[in-house]
C-alpha cells in the first residue's frame, strides 16, 4: 500500500511539467481570440460609426438642396414682378457691328441695325445713231459719264419680340434724281419657320433677278430680260414660310399692283376720283426648292460662289404672277409690236399694262460648286387686251398702239456663269462672269431681241467692297431701264461700265 502511494505521487510529479504545458498554451490561444474579437468589433463600431455619418452627410444635401431650389423659386417669383426687376436691373443697351451696324437693349426685346449701300458707276453707251422708231429720228451722241447710281439707307431689327421684324429702307438713286424715296417698308411676324405673315411694301416674289440683293449681283447690273419681265414692288400683304428644314419656301403676295422697277411706287386708295388704284389686287406665288447645299437660305444669298464651296449647292423656283390693270396708276411697262401711225411698222413701243391682263410664270436654277456658279431661267407672260372696243372706254393702250386685240405669249430666257480664278492666295477676288439672253414672240411682227455679255469682278472685301467692269452688246432692246443702262427703246447698244461698290 505504501509503495502504490509512492508511485503516483512519483507519477503525479513526472506529470505536472507537461499539465502546466498545457495549461499555458490553452492559456495563450484563449488571450489571441479575444484580442482578435476585440480587433474586429472595434473595427465594426468603426464602420458603424462611419456609416451613420455618411447618411447624416446625405440627409445634409438632401436639405441643402431642398433649401437652394426653395431659394431660386422665391428668386423667381421676384423677378418675375416687372417693376422690381427693372429696378434692380436696369436695361441697358448693346451696340457693336454685325453685318450691321445695331444697337440692341440688354433683354433682347428691342434691336436696330443700319447699313448701307452706295455704287459709284462709270457707263459709256455707244448710242444707235439713228433710230428709224423714235420720232422724230434725228442722230444722237453716244452718252458717257458718273453716276452715283445707287445711295441706299435702311433701318431693320425687332420691337418688343424678337419675332416682329421690321426693314424700312430709302433710295437716293440717279434713276429718282437723287430724291429720297421711300424703296421698302414692312412689318413680319413670325408666328414659326413655317408660317409668317408680312404686311406693307416689298419687293414681289416674281423673278431670280429681283429676288436677289442689289449689293450681291455677279455683273454690275440685272439682264434685260429682267428689265421686262422684272415685276418689282408692291403694297400689301405676303404670307411666306420655310418648310422641310428650310429646303422649300414659299411666297403668297396680294399686293394693289405691280410696278417694273424704273416706274413709281405711287398709288393711294383713298384718292379724288378717278382713282390711283383699281380694286383688283395683283396676286403673286413662288416656290423655292434647296435640293442640295449645306447652307439652305444662305448658300445663295449672291449670285456668285463667293465661298468656294467644296459640296454642290442647287436650287430651283418656280414662280406665278396675275393683275388685270383696270387703269392702275401703278402699272408695270410692257413692250409691245408698233404699227403705223405710232411709228414705223416693226420694232417696240412701250405701254403700260393699263386695260389688260396678264399671266406670268417661270422657272429658274441656280447651282454652285467649287467657284464656278450657272444660273438660268425661262419666263412667259401671256398677254390679253380687255378695252379693245369702244363701247369700253377708255381704249387699253396696248390696243391703240399695235392695234391687236389677240392674245400674246412673250417669252424670255438667260443662261449666266460665273467663275473665280484659281490663283495661289487669291482664291476668292478674281471672277470672270458671262451672260446670254434673249426675248422672243413679242408680238406677231416684232424683232427678237438678244443680249450678249461678259464682265470681270476683283472682290476686295467680298460683296462689301468690290470693283466690277463688264461689257454688254444688246440687238433691238425692248425697254429702258435706267439701273440696267437701257437708253432707248429699239437701239442696238454697245455698253461699257465700270463700278465700285461700298456696303455695309
Amino acid at each position: 500500500m505504501l509503495r502504490f502511494r509512492h508511485g503516483w505521487l512519483l507519477a503525479a510529479c513526472l506529470a505536472c511539467p507537461l499539465g502546466s504545458a498545457a495549461l499555458a498554451d490553452d492559456a495563450s490561444k484563449k488571450t489571441d481570440l479575444e484580442t482578435e474579437v476585440l480587433r474586429l468589433r472595434a473595427q465594426l463600431d468603426a464602420q458603424q460609426q462611419e456609416i451613420a455619418e455618411l447618411k447624416l452627410s446625405g440627409a445634409q444635401q438632401d436639405a441643402d438642396q431642398a433649401r437652394v431650389a426653395q431659394m431660386k423659386a422665391q428668386i423667381r417669383e421676384i423677378l418675375s414682378e416687372r417693376e422690381f426687376r427693372e429696378s434692380l436691373m436696369p436695361s441697358t443697351l448693346q451696340a457693336g457691328y454685325d453685318n450691321g451696324f445695331f444697337i440692341r437693349s440688354s433683354d433682347d426685346k428691342f434691336k436696330m441695325q443700319f447699313n448701307g449701300l452706295l455704287q459709284f458707276r462709270w457707263t459709256y453707251y455707244n448710242n444707235q445713231t439713228t433710230n428709224a422708231y423714235q420720232l422724230p429720228g434725228y442722230k444722237r451722241d453716244d452718252l458717257t459719264g458718273f453716276d452715283l447710281q445707287r445711295v441706299r439707307f435702311a433701318i431693320s431689327g425687332h420691337a418688343y419680340d424678337p419675332n416682329l421684324t421690321y426693314l424700312m429702307e430709302l433710295k437716293s438713286d440717279a434713276p429718282t434724281n437723287y430724291d429720297f424715296v421711300l424703296n421698302a417698308g414692312w412689318v413680319n411676324y413670325r408666328f414659326a419657320d413655317e408660317f409668317q405673315v408680312r404686311a406693307g411694301m416689298f419687293t414681289l416674289a416674281s423673278t431670280r433677278g429681283e429676288m436677289t440683293s442689289d449689293a450681291g449681283r455677279q455683273f454690275v447690273d440685272k439682264s434685260v430680260v429682267d428689265s421686262v419681265y422684272g415685276l418689282g414692288t408692291g403694297v400689301g400683304v405676303r404670307l411666306w414660310g420655310q418648310l422641310l428644314d428650310k429646303r422649300m419656301d414659299y411666297y403668297i403676295d396680294v399686293v394693289n399692283g405691280t410696278s417694273e422697277g424704273a416706274n413709281t411706287n405711287g398709288g393711294r386708295v383713298i384718292t379724288p376720283d378717278p382713282a390711283e388704284l383699281d380694286n383688283n389686287p395683283a396676286i403673286l406665288a413662288r416656290v423655292l426648292f434647296r435640293i442640295l447645299g449645306d447652307e439652305p437660305g444662305k448658300d445663295f444669298a449672291d449670285e456668285g460662289d463667293l465661298n468656294i464651296r467644296s459640296t454642290p449647292a442647287w436650287e430651283v423656283g418656280f414662280h406665278y404672277a396675275f393683275n388685270e390693270d383696270r387703269f392702275d396708276a401703278q402699272s408695270t411697262r410692257i413692250p409691245l409690236p408698233r404699227i403705223r401711225p405710232y411709228g414705223v411698222d416693226g420694232g417696240f413701243g412701250l405701254v403700260s399694262t393699263n386695260g389688260l391682263q396678264f399671266h406670268q410664270f417661270g422657272i429658274d436654277s441656280a447651282f454652285k460648286w467649287m467657284g464656278f456658279s450657272l444660273t438660268g431661267e425661262y419666263i412667259g407672260r401671256v398677254v390679253d387686251p380687255r378695252r379693245t372696243t369702244t363701247d369700253r372706254l377708255p381704249l387699253s393702250p396696248w390696243f391703240v398702239a399695235s392695234g391687236d386685240d389677240s392674245t400674246t405669249l412673250q417669252q424670255g430666257a438667260y443662261l449666266q456663269a460665273g467663275y473665280f480664278l484659281p490663283i495661289p492666295g487669291l482664291e476668292k477676288k478674281f471672277e470672270v462672269v458671262a451672260r446670254a439672253g434673249g426675248i422672243a414672240a413679242l408680238g406677231e411682227r416684232a424683232e427678237g431681241v438678244w443680249e450678249y455679255a461678259a464682265g470681270f469682278n476683283y472682290y476686295i472685301d467680298g460683296n462689301r467692297v468690290k470693283l466690277q467692269a463688264d461689257v454688254t452688246k444688246i440687238y433691238e432692246s425692248p425697254t429702258t431701264d435706267s439701273y440696267a443702262s437701257l437708253a432707248n427703246v429699239n437701239d442696238d447698244a454697245l455698253i461699257f461700265r465700270t463700278q465700285l461698290q461700298l456696303a455695309f
